[in-house]
């Protein structure tokens, strides 16, 4: 979640310098490469942390082949929808043009979705191992889907922060997802 606060508001503070196109274009890869280890990489890793028990559990020793293959599709899912806001913003920016929505969910929703989503089946004591391995095949198909997204902006982004606050409270108070 930290990791979301941050990238929201990194536009901010680049848009107060003024950039050639050459550090716009630059400031766009090093982004996306910001957003692919901490919205790719790393639930990529909670994901190998939590483990696939029940995937093992169903399938025996075959489970974790499809496991890592989950993992390893959910990573090139966000890397493929990252490369693609990248091809797109450069086309905005040489038309002048402001992004109005997103196609495909933005990978950095998974700051939000993945500790909501997992603090619910804390509550609710379901195997967390079976709903973020559930979760990550969905976000995978939306990175990648035909749909358009309205981009967040203004009171949306705020909104957005304090509807994962409590998330962040709860997490901090039970002691994380992993206790």
């Amino acid at each position: 979640m930290f990791s979301g606060v941050c990238d929201m508001l990194d536009g901010r503070v680049a848009s107060l310098k003024s950039r050639t196109n050459r550090e716009k274009k630059y400031g766009i890869q090093i982004d996306s490469l910001a957003d692919i280890i901490s919205f790719g990489v790393f639930p990529v890793v909670i994901g190998y942390a939590v483990g696939f028990e029940d995937l093992i559990q169903y399938f025996g020793s075959f489970g974790i082949v499809i496991g890592t293959a989950i993992l390893s599709t959910y990573l090139l899912a966000a890397l493929i929808r990252l490369a693609y806001f990248n091809v797109i913003e450069e086309e905005l920016q040489a038309n002048n043009q402001n992004r109005l929505y997103y196609e495909g969910l933005p990978t950095t929703s998974v700051a939000l979705i993945i500790p909501i989503v997992c603090s619910i089946s804390m509550i609710f004591n379901a195997s967390l191992s079976t709903v973020y391995t559930i979760l990550l095949i969905i976000l995978t198909v939306l990175f990648v889907a035909k749909i358009r997204i309205p981009k967040p902006k203004g009171r949306s982004q705020f909104i957005l922060i304090l509807i994962g606050l409590p998330v962040v409270i709860y997490i901090l108070l039970c002691g994380g997802m992993f206790a």
